[in-house]
């Protein structure tokens, strides 16, 4: 047996904003994780590290993932952790910051030095108040990589334990500053100041620029036009290319994941790296999750979570400049549903969803663990992790050979079933048949699926009833085998039954027409009016479902059908009724099942040789398709309703996604 390959997931979060979803994702055996960051974060510490370093992004989210998932998976002490996050007190003076920090050993001591080693040689001023010590061992690791700062993210996971790659800058570390446009047209020249909380932006675009605006900067454009100012962020635009690693994940991910978090400083901004919307829109077969904010931020504030996927989808085209379509940048939008919460207030609300333009992409539920304001990471991932991490069951297949006559026409059939290649499809199969000599074992041996004889014909329905109940076949495909039927069509009704979601196939002659103009011709010949009346006929059993369940069955009378198991194996199913047919497809569209009808070819068999539907059999079938429906019962030893909706919704889940 082949082992199975493991996930590829990649995540594009922000410093807190996804570590619910990488805890979940981190811990599973089956799944390689990568967290995708930008470092445009520039408030307090992190600023004066940029500010000092001159040519660095901003370390803070990168340190933090860092921290929180060598905690989760315990590649380093809970100790050394605290103190990479321990932050200097404030007001820090230089001699008392470097005294503490001094007593830092290992290889973050080696860091630090280095860092000292800058601090003297450049003559520039530090501000270590309230500075995290990771972010300074952070630092002297940017400086020892030669001031690349990607290589600087690999070395510092390395102090704790992480390794290459589960961390991933979304650049390539081209340094650059992230800056917005409120709704006001006025210029919020900082990351930090897009993110606080006191001023409650609303935030109308954004903007990655070749340094940080000035006060003289900002006092300029404070008199500027609207066109005049976005020009002037334009010619100032940094062009900042995607992470060559980044895109090597991207190619071969199964999932990609937007995550919540503060969106325009830690996800739209990643959104116009130069390559990524190629990259991931490359990738034709991942799943690509947006996952919206469940409670508002400071900088979404009175932003519906249509209005966030519209503002995402915007920047991932790089502001319209890209024609990709949106279904291969997202394939799903997850929207938490906010009713029922005691307080609606604190809640991104849904907005308006018939703006949407495809409703196949939109999945809305409870995703909120609680009343917590965070995600639940099973409700969130869980349904699209099954959809790759689920062994692929393959469907087992009863197929019971009826009406055989001869062991002549069973050979044809398996042959007929060899030449049209089942053995191609993704079933277990094993053939029935009956009350006809067996075919030598030299030669039934030789099929690519298993054949079994069942005796003489008094004995053979008791043996695959006993079959179908001590095996756990799934499905169970009735074939007459009279020769009216080609076998290569018994490989085109269990063709669909390999995913799993349908509860039963049925073959049908009348979207055959010629097949059916034949076979009248053959049994009535000139007799006008029985043709007629089997034509009538076979159309009032059609309607009464019709009028009764509420679908047209083309053919109540196939001689090929399959359906799953357990109707089959209901305890007052007798396999040789005549009324066989009406009693299933009055129990399945009684339950709502998911049938398929598809076109089967037959041949003209004279009357002699095989029995037909006579008038009176009609007229009976007629009487109990209503009877059932007036008093319906369902199958002893058959699901009920509920059971085998909640199966199916469960495949169709699984199946859709």
């Amino acid at each position: 047996m082949t082992e199975r390959r493991r996930l590829s997931v990649v995540v594009f979060s922000g410093g807190r904003g996804s570590s619910v979803l990488s805890r979940e994702l981190i811990t599973h055996s089956g799944i390689d994780l990568t967290l995708a960051i930008n470092g445009y974060d520039d408030g307090m510490s992190t600023g004066e590290v940029r500010r000092f370093l001159g040519d660095a992004l901003g370390p803070s989210d990168f340190r933090k993932n860092a921290s929180h998932l060598a905690r989760t998976l315990g590649t380093c002490g809970d100790a050394e952790i605290d103190l990479l996050d321990r932050r200097l007190p404030s007001p820090c003076s230089t001699h008392e910051a470097l005294a503490i920090l001094r007593q830092v050993g290992g290889r973050a001591g080696d860091r630090i030095a280095r860092f000292e080693r800058e601090l003297t040689e450049s003559g520039k001023a530090f501000d270590f108040a309230d500075c995290a010590i990771g972010n300074i061992v952070f630092a002297g690791a940017f400086l020892l990589a030669a001031r690349r700062f990607n290589a600087a993210i690999d070395d510092y996971c390395g102090l704790l334990g992480l390794p290459p790659g589960l961390i991933e800058n979304v650049t390539d570390g081209t340094d650059a500053y992230l800056v917005a446009l409120d709704s006001d047209n006025r210029l919020v020249a900082s990351e930090a100041d897009i993110v606080d909380a006191k001023q409650r932006n609303r935030i109308r675009d954004i903007y990655l620029l070749d340094r940080r605006p000035s006060a003289d900067d900002a006092r300029a454009v404070a008199g500027m036009s609207i066109d005049a100012v976005r020009q002037w962020l334009e010619a100032r635009r940094r062009h900042v290319p995607l992470n060559p690693r980044l895109r090597e994940r991207l190619a071969r991910a199964d999932l990609i994941v937007y995550s919540p978090g503060t969106q325009h400083s830690s996800l739209f901004p990643s959104y116009l790296t130069e390559g990524f919307s190629e990259a991931v829109a490359g990738n034709l077969s991942a799943l690509k999750l947006l996952i919206t904010n469940i409670q508002s931020d400071a900088e979404i504030t009175g932003t519906s979570a249509v209005e966030i996927v519209d503002r995402a989808v915007f920047y991932m085209r790089d502001k319209g400049r890209l024609p990709i379509s949106t279904p291969f940048l997202i394939t799903h939008y997850l929207f938490n549903d906010p009713k029922g919460s005691p307080d609606e207030a604190p809640y991104v609300p849904l907005g308006r969803l018939d703006t949407l333009e495809d409703p196949r992409l939109v999945r809305i539920g409870s995703y909120e663990d609680g009343i917590t304001g965070r995600h639940d990471p099973a409700k969130v991932l869980t349904p699209f992790l099954e959809s790759y991490l689920r062994e692929p069951g393959r469907q087992r297949l009863a197929v019971w050979l009826t009406d055989a006559g001869s062991s002549g026409k069973v050979s044809q059939t398996l042959l007929e079933m060899v030449r049209a290649r089942v053995d191609e499809l993704s079933l277990d199969i094993t053939v029935f048949y009956g009350g006809v000599e067996p075919i030598d074992a030299a030669f039934a041996n030789r099929f690519p699926f298993a054949v079994r004889w069942l005796g003489p014909a008094a004995d053979a329905e008791t043996r695959v009833r006993e079959s179908l109940a001590q095996e756990d076949f799934d499905y169970v495909l009735l074939f007459e085998s009279s020769g009216m039927y080609n076998g290569e069509d018994l490989v085109t009704v269990a063709s669909p039954l390999g995913f799993g979601r349908l509860d039963a196939v049925w073959g049908s002659r009348r979207l055959s027409v010629r097949d059916i103009e034949a076979s009248l011709r053959v049994r009535y010949r000139h007799r006008a009016a029985l043709r007629f009346a089997s034509t009538i006929g076979s159309h009032l059993l059609s309607a009464a479902y019709l009028l009764l369940y509420g679908r047209y069955i083309s053919d109540t009378l196939s001689g090929v059908r399959a359906l799953r198991a357990q109707y089959l194996a209901a305890s007052d199913v007798r396999l040789d009724d005549k009324l066989l047919n009406q009693r299933l497809l009055s129990a399945l569209l009684a339950q709502r099942a998911e049938i398929l009808e598809t076109p089967v070819r037959f041949y003209a068999i004279s009357p002699a040789q095989v029995r037909r539907t006579s008038v009176a059999d009609g007229l009976q079938a007629l009487a109990k398709i209503v009877w059932w429906r007036i008093r319906p019962r369902s199958l002893r030893g058959a699901p009920g309703a509920a059971p085998v909706a909640s199966s199916r919704a469960g495949e169709t889940a699984r199946t859709r996604l």
